[in-house]
């Protein structure tokens, strides 16, 4: 795995820890409604959801983390290197879901996707 790749994969991790936090813990803070659009009237109906999202996005970073360890220091770089792909595929996939289920999030799902699609791209095209 390249040094471009693993840095855009880095990069995915750190931003899906910050998101996933930001979900978990600030879901229903008037500061955050453009990124999240929840209403204030609404925090209490979609907290279960915000706060498992939040949880998924902490476990892929914890994925790409886990992955970018084995391809540097465990001696199983080939393991690592799928499981970073794996986890920075079904980023970009979700970054794009993101907006077609909602277009008004659409600078949330290129921020969602660029990253991990950017790895891809350098993994991938710089061999």
């Amino acid at each position: 795995m390249n040094l471009l790749s693993q840095i855009f994969a880095g990069t995915t991790a750190l931003a899906l820890v910050s998101v996933g936090l930001l979900e978990i813990f600030r879901h229903g803070d008037r500061r955050f409604y453009r990124i999240f659009l929840i209403k204030p009237e609404d925090v209490p109906a979609v907290r279960m959801w915000a706060m498992n999202v939040g949880a998924y996005n902490i476990a892929f970073a914890l994925g790409i983390a886990s992955g970018l360890w084995m391809v540097n220091f465990s001696g199983n770089a080939a393991s690592g290197s799928a499981i970073v792909l794996f986890c920075c595929a079904s980023q970009f996939i979700l970054g794009i879901w993101l907006w077609i289920t909602e277009k008004r999030l659409l600078t949330s799902a290129i921020g969602q996707a660029l990253g991990p699609g950017l790895a891809l791209v350098f993994y991938f095209f710089l061999r």
